[in-house]
Formats: C-alpha cells, sequence, structure tokens
C-alpha cells in the first residue's frame, strides 16, 4: 500500500508528569509501524519502546543521521536510504 496524506497518522500519549510522541503511524503492508525522525545520531527513543509496547508492535523505524542499525526492535536507517525504505524493512 503506497502512503499517502490519507493514512499518515501521528500518536501522541499525555499522562502526567509522562508525555509521549510518535512523529508518523502508517499502514505497511500488513502491519503498524511507528517511525521516528531524528535531526542527529542520539536519543533514548523512550516514546518508540513506549508505543511498540502498548500496541504490542513488532518493530519501528528511526530515520535520522546514524548510520544503519538495528537495535532490539527499532530499525535505524538513514535519511539519504528513505527512497528505498521497502528495501530495508523486509517485512
Amino acid at each position: 500500500m503506497p502512503v499517502s496524506p490519507n493514512n499518515i497518522y501521528n500518536w501522541h500519549r499525555e499522562n502526567k508528569g509522562s508525555n509521549a510522541e510518535i512523529d508518523y503511524v502508517i499502514q505497511y503492508q500488513n502491519t503498524i509501524l511507528p517511525i521516528e525522525v531524528k535531526a542527529g545520531t542520539k536519543g533514548q527513543m523512550q516514546s518508540m519502546h513506549l508505543f511498540l509496547n502498548e500496541k504490542k508492535c513488532k518493530f519501528g523505524l528511526r530515520i535520522s543521521m546514524e548510520n544503519f542499525a538495528n537495535y532490539q526492535t527499532i530499525k535505524t536507517i538513514p535519511i539519504f536510504s528513505v527512497g528505498n525504505l521497502n528495501k530495508y524493512l523486509n517485512i
């Protein structure tokens, strides 16, 4: 399924003393895919981990200046490779 403006969402959870958000949430094939876009290479990805646990998602995607990497349930893809996203997801 191609991604279009009609099927791109975001997620925001507001709890007392604990806000969390995911930049993009899309349906990719038969799964929900949370996507975080980061300007740098650092970050704890607390919101991503919270979303993955709450929504029982298999994995999330981080797009950043970092090189290709897999951190448990988070796949990292460098910004320059977004055009080849399908190739790297292997869902």
